[in-house]
């Protein structure tokens, strides 16, 4: 117990040094000190376990006034009070000032080594649970570190598989390369403006931040069920496929040679003579025939709505005939050709246009296997309303305008205006900001996107937030 630091405070020299021999023969480590500012100094230096005290030192300061500086100084000291004039209400006093034991001189050396050890295994029961709690705090402050860490690494694996989901999308569809980014960008921009729109439908509305980054997440990974859809029909910018258009040209092309190979087998039967350029004059004839329909096809093939007239001069193209090389006669362009052709607007059939539109499903499908954590747990089900509409008519489930989540509705907005001044996009041309605006509050109008959500994005000037990210030169207004 010589780590064990024991303090004796007496204005009597004999007393003072006979307690300190004392306890140095049990194998304590004991001190002494003539009076309590003696002490007072000795304890700022030291720490001290027990110090005893007398009560009454003449000509300074008393066992009980010490016994209040030593608790400032060291709370951890345990003090017990000495002193030849005890009575109960000295013996109160001592306690009620954080004195841990009162003896009465004069006191035989049995009773003080009694006081000191039950004072000594008091004080180390006090240590061992000041040593346990201070490890557990350290044990809590190591978990917490642990936990925060595990956080910020959950945290860099979900920005790295979004990150890493979105660079599937953009290999997929090259396309759209960076409509993801923007959409979430606008979104999570046209959600913090409703966090400042005091009134209005949006007024009692308000996002936090766990649901601004759950936004962020769904609106960057809104278009990944595109990754399931093929991709001739994902970049398909005209209406054939460019080996199906090449393929019919070429067609005609032959045609205009079969026709050549008839005429001249014909005057060969006649007997008449031959002429170097005869075959030149009929090709040059038959050119003007056949660049008049190749035109024809090329305008059809365009994603643009189909004029009247065109649609009209579109029957002569089913009957236009080649000699296939092993079926005798067929059709220039086929069946499906036709059918393409006759898209009356866009360049894709409803059979590709619905497999366009299953992305959206392929996306939910994808998004709710993912086991995402409490303050992300919708973002599946926000992806998976960004194309219905507030009038029933969007897609995949129909949904009312009362179905649909808040943050599908601002980011449905979002994804149209990108949609529409986006210059990546082969099957279109982009518009000018102003013009995407008169779309969007045609389409709100037409009781498609939410007019408080439009309002918004329009106050707040959402649309500025893309702006320098477009290939193409927009005006905003």
């Amino acid at each position: 117990m010589d780590t064990n630091r024991i303090l004796i405070v007496d204005d009597e020299p004999d007393f003072r040094t006979l307690l300190v021999e004392a306890l140095g023969s049990m194998g304590y480590s004991p001190e002494g000190a003539e009076t309590a500012e003696v002490a007072i100094q000795m304890a700022k230096q030291r720490h001290y376990a027990i110090i005893f005290t007398d009560l009454n030192m003449p000509g300074g300061m008393s066992g009980l006034e010490l016994i209040n500086t030593i608790q400032e100084i060291d709370p951890r000291t345990f003090c017990i009070l000495m002193t030849g004039y005890a009575t109960t209400e000295s013996a109160i006093q001592a306690l009620k000032r954080g004195a841990y034991d009162f003896i009465q001189k004069p006191f035989k050396l049995a009773e003080l080594d009694a006081s000191l050890v039950r004072a000594l295994d008091h004080y180390k029961l006090k240590r061992d649970n000041e040593a346990y709690q201070t490890r557990l705090e350290q044990m809590v402050q190591e978990r917490t570190q642990e936990i925060l860490k595990l956080n910020e690494n959950i945290e860099k694996l979900f920005e790295g598989f979004v990150n890493a989901a979105v660079t599937a999308i953009e290999e997929r569809d090259p396309s759209t390369s960076g409509h993801s980014a923007r959409v979430a960008l606008l979104t999570v921009g046209l959600a913090e403006a409703v966090n400042r729109t005091p009134d209005g439908p949006y007024g009692p509305t308000s996002f936090s931040q766990a649901q601004l980054r759950e936004l962020r997440y769904a609106s960057l990974l809104h278009d990944f069920g595109k990754v399931g859809v093929r991709e001739q029909v994902l970049v398909k910018a005209r209406k054939l496929e460019p080996e199906r258009l090449e393929r019919i040209l070429q067609r005609l092309y032959q045609r205009d040679l079969e026709t050549l190979n008839a005429r001249v087998q014909e005057a060969w039967r006649k007997g008449e003579p031959f002429d170097p350029g005869y075959a030149g004059v009929l090709m040059t004839a038959h050119q003007v025939e056949r660049e008049r329909i190749a035109d024809l096809i090329l305008r059809c093939n365009e994603p643009q709505v189909l004029p009247q007239e065109v649609v009209e001069a579109m029957d002569e193209l089913e009957e236009l005939g080649f000699s296939h090389w092993r079926e005798g006669e067929a059709r220039i362009l086929e069946t499906a050709d036709i059918s393409a052709l006759r898209i009356p607007k866009g360049s894709l059939s409803k059979e590709e246009r619905d497999e366009i539109n299953s992305h959206v499903q392929k996306t939910f499908n994808f998004l709710s296997k993912i086991p995402w954590t409490g303050p992300f747990a919708q973002v599946a089900e926000i992806a998976y309303a960004h194309h219905e509409r507030l009038n029933g008519m969007g897609y995949p489930r129909r949904l009312k305008a009362d179905e649909i989540p808040p943050q599908s509705k601002l980011m449905a907005i979002c994804d149209v205006h990108d949609a529409l001044v986006a210059a990546d996009r082969p099957y279109k041309a982009a518009v000018s900001i102003p013009r995407s605006l008169e779309i969007l509050e045609f389409e709100t109008r037409a009781g498609l996107l939410d007019r408080g959500a439009l309002n918004i994005f329009l106050d707040a000037r959402i649309y500025d937030l893309t702006k320098g990210m477009l290939n193409v030169e927009a005006v905003s207004p």
